[in-house]
């Protein structure tokens, strides 16, 4: 009984810990944003690996958290669907801009491919709350 306290103590904790993480990911942009406001240009590989260190990391230990709680898996829907597909497609913009930085070497800007970016993960996150929502409206109408 102890040990299998301990054991879901834990598996809570890292989920919160992959909480923290996102959200650690995602606020490294606020010094870059500031910089950039201020007339400063950082250069973008400073501050893409702690974001995503933090986002990927963070969500992959709330995985692993859920599956070690027992919580069982979202019901897949159209909502959950469109909003997987609205991120990738939002992480899919980088890959045009790193090949035309990189690879073609043409001059290009960060601003010019992140409306897109955040338009994909932020229409995925709406899409994804829509998807949790009409699984929660579904079970209470049959439960």
């Amino acid at each position: 009984m102890v040990a299998e306290e301990r054991k879901s103590n834990a598996a809570l904790l890292r989920y919160r810990v992959g909480l923290v993480l996102i959200w650690i990911g995602v606020l490294t942009w606020l010094p870059f944003i500031v910089m950039r406001a201020s007339g400063y240009k950082p250069s973008l590989f400073w501050f893409l690996p702690f974001h995503l260190i933090g986002v990927i990391g963070g969500s992959r230990l709330r995985k692993t958290a859920r599956l070690e709680l027992g919580a069982e898996a979202p019901q897949k829907n159209a909502f959950r669907s469109i909003g997987h597909s609205l991120i990738f497609i939002g992480i899919l913009v980088w890959g045009v801009y790193f090949y035309l930085k990189l690879v073609a070497g043409q001059p290009v800007e960060v601003g010019d491919f992140l409306p897109f970016h955040l338009s994909g993960i932020f229409g995925g996150i709406l899409f994804l709350l829509l998807g949790y929502f009409a699984n929660r409206r579904r079970a209470n109408d049959t439960g």
